[in-house]
């Protein structure tokens, strides 16, 4: 990708997946798309005074310097006598960034809830519900092609989320194979690489004939894009309706200068051998239920992780999913301290259903750190219909 080249902009009609299944709520009518002031809003298809915004355009997280939040992370684990893998060579690499998402500012919201809404009744201005991110990454040194990295995921980033299912900020993170990152880091080693990150927000509407979503960046980013939109989408059971699709409700993308000969620390190698250090990924975490719409009585699961220090003593740490931010459906566990990976772990899960019922799970061990931690409630468990209807 030369960087000089000039950024594509392509319209693509967007039905991008099968119809979704008969809800019991209301949702935004694609066909009133308006804008208002520096906002894009969608009307309600049943409450008169209800609209949707769509979101911001994602941003990358800088210091002030222009350093970015990136890490490149190489880790070797040799494995242990208690995992039974001792010998066994790992090899795990991350590429993790922080993004932000800005808010709309109040006095916005205010000035377009006031034109929106009747005199003296301001409408009910609520952000777009977003169902999935779809995105692509790659990256190119000055001058050189453009290599494309696997699919990665958002995760959570602690304080960055807000009620309602609204985010500020979140981390990317994409794991990489051996031979990847060693290009990867050649690269980086070599000269200034530019990684691209394109993104597209999705969200359920009342379909017209045809819905329209712009995708923005180099040719490489919007063809990758494009792979990432035209996968199969399907709805809670698999049943189809004819007025509701998954539409694109903003796209965009991001470029990110990556200078490791100005900011060295961008980049670093762990040996992990029997313990992960202070703020490590140790482990991921995976629950599809509320992505794959797989449990409509839920409306939270929450996962605590139980392991022990370095100094002996248990360090606990908690994650968790929710329904209104379905498109969450990963989590990397990173303990403040720094813990034993040649000793088991235990977990438990705790279900909060709509109706404010929970329920936890009993504790279980695992004896390896090397595999993904999956809570996805089992298909022989999922058939479980949600108290708001079908």
């Amino acid at each position: 990708m030369n960087r000089a080249a000039l950024p594509l902009v392509l319209c693509v009609t967007v039905l991008v997946g099968p119809l979704l299944p008969a809800r019991a709520i209301a949702a935004p009518d694609w066909k009133t798309q308006r804008s208002v002031g520096t906002l894009t809003v969608y009307a309600d298809d049943s409450r008169p005074n209800r609209f949707y915004y769509t979101p911001a355009e994602i941003a990358v997280i800088t210091t002030p310097d222009g350093k970015p939040d990136f890490h490149f992370l190489e880790t070797r684990y040799t494995g242990s006598a208690v995992a039974r893998d001792r010998g066994m060579i790992l090899h795990k690499s991350l590429v993790t960034f922080a993004v932000r998402l800005p808010r709309v500012p109040a006095e916005e919201l205010t000035r377009a809830a006031r034109e929106l809404g009747g005199p003296g009744a301001p409408a009910d201005l609520r952000p777009f519900p977003v169902k999935k991110i779809a995105t692509a990454l790659v990256y190119a040194a000055i001058g050189g092609d453009t290599t494309s990295l696997p699919p990665g995921r958002f995760e959570a980033a602690g304080e960055g989320e807000g009620a309602g299912g609204t985010w500020t900020e979140r981390v990317y993170t994409v794991g990489l194979d051996s031979l990847t990152a060693q290009a990867f880091r050649a690269a980086l080693e070599k000269d200034q690489v530019y990684l691209s990150l394109g993104y597209a927000f999705l969200g359920d509407a009342l379909a017209s004939d045809a819905g329209a979503g712009e995708l923005t960046g180099s040719p490489a980013i919007v063809e990758e894009l494009k792979l990432a939109l035209s996968g199969p989408r399907t709805g809670t059971g698999g049943a189809t309706l004819d007025s509701v699709r998954t539409h694109v409700i903003r796209a965009g993308a991001i470029e990110i200068g990556l200078d490791v000969k100005r900011f060295p620390d961008l980049m670093r190698r762990v040996d992990l051998n029997d313990r992960a250090p202070p703020g490590y990924a140790a482990l991921d975490v995976y629950c599809y239920d509320f992505n794959n719409e797989l449990r409509p009585d839920l409306a939270e699961k929450r996962v605590e992780i139980d392991a022990e220090g370095v100094g002996g003593k248990r360090v606990k740490l908690e994650t968790g999913f929710q329904r209104e931010q379905s498109d969450l459906y990963s989590a990397s566990i990173r303990f403040p301290v720094a813990v034993r990976l040649d000793r088991p772990y235990r977990y438990r899960t705790r279900e909060v259903k709509l109706d404010g019922m929970e329920r936890s799970s009993a504790w279980r061990e695992r004896a390896t750190w090397s595999e993904i931690l999956d809570v996805t409630t089992p298909a022989k468990d999922a058939g479980v219909r949600s108290i708001l209807g079908p």
